[in-house]
């Protein structure tokens, strides 16, 4: 519950904003951490390409000219043995040379600056130059584990272990700080070391670390930022038709949200809420007039019995004790009717009109409801097209829509009152008609509204309350079939009840 409220507490824009900065967040710190890893092993693989070089340029040395073409004394085992010998041997060879000195350089020079590319045709010390610093070294190791040639800096620690051929290790060599990838070969009985240092790659690897920790965090506000502002101007919208939908009461219903003009969603959501607002209002238009035309029709037989109570009291000669009685059963009656009829409308419209549905013989209703037109009235009923009809439903509310559309053809009826019934394709079909002058197309839809009667029917005494037809429907949808009117061959009322037949009705 307090997660709840929490979240409830935090706006929606807020919510958008931090999900969608995590999720980058998420995504960056992937990219990074496999962008870093991606650069170590590149530059692990360039480290070790180089070492690699650095080793077969070594074995070719060795497989060209033999050891003494990648060792001076100093790097040999000899290396003790250094003196007196050195300086006569310097001695020498400047006295020889110096008759000479000029063509020879030019001759040396000449050579040197054509070879000096070429491992294999420079002079030693420019070959052992490129291990003389803190980025490279190599070892030469014979059979019995002796180092015969190595880099200066590898000379004190004795022979080192050789990796698998085709393979690379990490090496530390004693007073170097960094690591070295070593790469091994075999060449004219000899195991041939060759290392490259790592620590261009820890440095390399450090900095762009630290690059990443300043520009991911800048990034991640940038997007906050970025999305705090295009979430807020897509729900200025939003925010806008809520004020808009906050002060709309019963009393102005009639107001509608202003659209956007879009056909996002925002779009549709003021359009579905507009339309919202339309049924709404229909609905209180509807109920309003519901009660005024309810409030008129309970109005009117309370009237009725007050008047003739009254007359009766004040002049007990002109007005009978049978007639008062008389007036106040019929208006009695009426409104009981009428109560009725607006509590079936009530339940319809608030989806609690449920038949109690059991097997209804149609038929027997229909000839049940001619008898009572043929005692009460001098209209000729006709059911000579009465066949057999069975549905399954409520008897009490099919009685009343039967007794409604008896009475509405009664009402407009010259002389005759026809009933049909007749099932097929699964429906069972009912027409009850009459001689009248009929319903005029366009109010053949109408009638079935609430409290309405058309003109000739006005008269409180012929037109009824209006409710009758209503009632109808609402009980032919509950039963799941439709009523409609339409008109004779001759151009009188026809009244069309369909229902399911009790096979195909809903148990």
């Amino acid at each position: 519950m307090a997660d709840a409220g929490s979240r409830r507490r935090i706006s929606l824009r807020t919510r958008i904003v931090l999900a969608a900065t995590a999720v980058v967040a998420i995504a960056l710190l992937l990219g990074a951490a496999g962008f870093v890893v991606l650069l170590q092993n590149s530059l692990r693989e360039s480290v070790k390409a180089s070492a690699e070089q650095s080793l077969s340029d070594l074995e070719n040395r060795v497989e060209a000219s033999g050891l003494d073409s990648i060792r001076t004394d100093a790097t040999g085992p000899q290396a003790t043995d250094r003196g007196d010998d050195e300086s006569d041997e310097n001695d020498e060879n400047d006295s020889g040379d110096g008759g000479n000195s000029d063509g020879d350089d030019g001759g040396g020079s000449g050579d040197g600056d054509s070879s000096d590319d070429d491992p294999l045709t420079q002079s030693t010390e420019d070959f052992l130059e490129s291990f003389e610093d803190d980025e490279a070294f190599f070892q030469v190791i014979d059979d019995s584990g002796t180092v015969v040639a190595s880099s200066e800096n590898a000379l004190a620690i004795g022979a080192l272990a050789a990796p698998a051929r085709d393979d690379a290790r990490m090496t530390s060599l004693q007073g170097q700080s960094a690591e070295f990838l070593t790469v091994s070969a075999e060449a004219d009985g000899f195991t041939i070391l060759a290392g490259r240092s790592v620590e261009d790659i820890d440095e390399t690897t450090s900095t762009v670390t630290r690059l990443l920790a300043i520009a991911l965090p800048v990034l991640l506000a940038f997007v906050a930022l970025t999305t705090w502002f295009v979430v807020g101007r897509s729900l200025r919208p939003v925010e806008r038709m809520r004020r808009e939908v906050d002060d709309v009461t019963s009393a102005n219903l009639h107001q509608r949200i202003a659209d956007p003009g879009s056909r996002d969603e925002i779009g549709r959501l003021a359009t579905t809420m507009n339309r919202m607002l339309d049924r709404l209002d229909a609905a209180q238009t509807t109920q309003r007039r519901f009660i005024s035309d309810a409030s008129h029709e309970l109005k009117s037989p309370l009237a009725s019995m007050r008047q003739y109570a009254e007359v009766a009291r004040a002049h007990p000669d002109r007005v009978s004790t049978n007639e008062l009685s008389d007036v106040v059963l019929d208006e009695g009656a009426r409104l009981e009717r009428l109560v009725q009829g607006m509590l079936v409308l009530a339940k319809a419209d608030e989806r609690t009109l449920a038949p109690n549905r059991t097997a209804v013989d149609l038929d027997d209703l229909v000839l049940a409801e001619a008898r009572r037109l043929r005692d009460t009235t001098a209209l000729r009923v006709d059911v000579s097209a009465v066949g057999p009809g069975r549905v399954r439903g409520d008897i009490a509310l099919l009685g009343q829509a039967m007794r409604n559309l008896a009475d509405n053809a009664v009402r407009h009826a010259a002389g005759e009152v026809r009933f049909e019934l007749a099932e097929s394709d699964g429906q069972v079909l009912l027409v009850v008609s009459d001689d009248g002058a009929g319903i005029p197309e366009h109010d053949r839809e109408r009638i079935f509204d609430r409290f309405v009667r058309l003109d000739e029917a006005r008269a409180r005494d012929a037109g009824g309350s209006g409710l009758g037809l209503s009632i109808v429907r609402e009980i032919a949808v509950a039963h799941g079939g439709s009523v409609r009117a339409s008109a004779t061959a001759q151009g009188s009322a026809r009244f069309e009840l369909r229902l399911p037949a009790a096979s195909d009705s809903l148990s």
